[in-house]
């Protein structure tokens, strides 16, 4: 089926509920699918406002030439998220570096400059340094790329001793020097593993969770890496409970070795009610990149939100981390 794509200049038809725009037609297509659009494009930014203290930074301007896009481009360097599967994966352009500059290789809106950056860093057969653990861990190849709802995939096939797959996932990058420094990725010991459900089922206390929940609480993934290359390792795990009327409640942690135990260096915990359709809005871990030089890798997450997701990068400042930056991936 035909999916029409939600124009900027239609904005305002979200504030209308769905129900008075079928209401309005409900004969037409037309309507029943922008409905459905502006529910979940608000869904997804609301989600988005509610769980975020982010410093947005912004994408190139629709206005700007295709000259000066493309300029922008040449100064700095992407990094991709790459996902794989039995020696197969995916690939999404995250993030442009340029200098301390965060910014968006394209918006949604800009399908020709979606297509111009396809052609340019998704043709067939372009190779990219494969990053797991802050550190280079072999290669993706490009084979081709094709368009989503509202952005666009490459299909790639990596080259890496890395266990990629599931929850595990890897970034890349068109840069020469990032990631230079050695490799750190691994599973948590017994002992390490135990120090981090402790604490986080602190956490879930805090939060006030029945405790017949914490008992039934999911690990989505847990991963011990350097984040600091002082020798080390942090952990970041994603955690999630559902109670019985459906009220979710996702923890994203990074937990530091204190004495015996673990203390938490960042947590940020959700509690919601999922719509009926069921899409959480969980963050998971991706991987990490020391970006600017200054020897802490930047934490890279995804965040599912109903019908789309998000990449999320987390960067240490002033002794804390934050949010610096976010981009919606696919919403369809």
């Amino acid at each position: 089926m035909h999916k029409e794509k939600l124009k900027p200049d239609d904005l305002w038809q979200c504030m209308i509920s769905p129900a008075r725009l079928e209401q309005i037609d409900r004969e037409s297509l037309r309507v029943r699918t922008q409905s459905r659009l502006c529910t979940n494009r608000l869904r997804f930014l609301l989600a988005m406002l509610l769980v975020s203290s982010a410093v947005i930074v912004s994408a190139p301007g629709a206005g700007k030439s295709a000259g000066s896009a493309a300029a922008q481009r040449r100064k700095g360097v992407v990094v991709f998220s790459v996902s794989a599967q039995s020696g197969e994966g995916t690939m999404d352009a995250v993030v442009i570096v340029d200098g301390k500059l965060l910014r968006a290789p394209f918006t949604d809106e800009d399908k020709a400059g979606q297509k111009r950056f396809a052609a340019e860093y998704f043709a067939a057969g372009r190779t990219y340094r494969l990053i797991s653990g802050g550190g280079e861990a072999g290669s993706v190849t490009i084979k081709k790329w094709s368009e989503g709802c509202n952005t666009i995939h490459a299909e790639v096939t990596p080259s890496t001793p890395a266990r990629l797959g599931g929850e595990v996932k890897a970034l890349a990058t068109s840069s020469a020097s990032l990631g230079k420094r050695a490799s750190s990725r691994r599973a948590p010991t017994d002992a390490e593993r135990a120090g981090v459900m402790t604490l986080m089922k602190s956490i879930y206390a805090q939060h006030k969770t029945p405790a017949s929940l914490i008992a039934a609480i999911k690990v989505t993934n847990l991963t011990a890496t350097d984040l600091d290359g002082d020798g080390k390792y942090e952990f970041i795990g994603s955690f999630t409970s559902a109670a019985k009327n459906k009220f979710e409640r996702d923890l994203f942690l990074i937990a530091k070795p204190q004495g015996a135990g673990m203390r938490a260096d960042f947590a940020r915990f959700q509690a919601y009610q999922p719509p009926p359709e069921e899409f959480l809005h969980g963050i998971d871990f991706v991987d990490q990149l020391d970006l600017d030089g200054n020897g802490v890798g930047e934490v890279f997450a995804v965040q599912g939100a109903f019908d789309g997701y998000a990449y999320l990068i987390f960067k240490r400042v002033g002794g804390r981390w934050r949010e610096v930056y976010n981009m919606i991936g696919d919403l369809c």
